[in-house]
């Protein structure tokens, strides 16, 4: 299990303007995409040792000061040729 992800908070707010100013909603993989310059498939990796799903958590946990809202969960998605599961964030701007 991850004992904890590093989040550059400051630049993560920084991307989320970013996106604000192109849409009012975004999944937790584009999201990811935008943080990090790309999104990487967790392939048989449980969500315990996902970094994708512990930055879904640091999302959750962080809404308020991120000006974010949960709106769905565990919508199936494609990226990457794969499908995965991700949040729908709503982005309050």
């Amino acid at each position: 299990m991850i004992d904890a992800i590093q989040i550059n908070a400051e630049r993560l707010t920084q991307k989320l303007e970013e996106l604000r100013q192109e849409r009012k909603e975004a999944f937790t993989t584009e999201i990811i995409d935008r943080y990090m310059g790309g999104f990487h498939s967790n392939k048989a990796v449980p969500a315990s040792d996902s970094w994708n799903a512990q930055f879904g958590k640091y999302l959750k946990a962080h809404e308020s000061e991120l000006n974010i809202r949960e709106i769905a969960a565990k919508q199936n998605v494609s990226t990457n040729g794969s499908t995965t599961t991700s949040s729908l964030w709503a982005l309050h701007g």
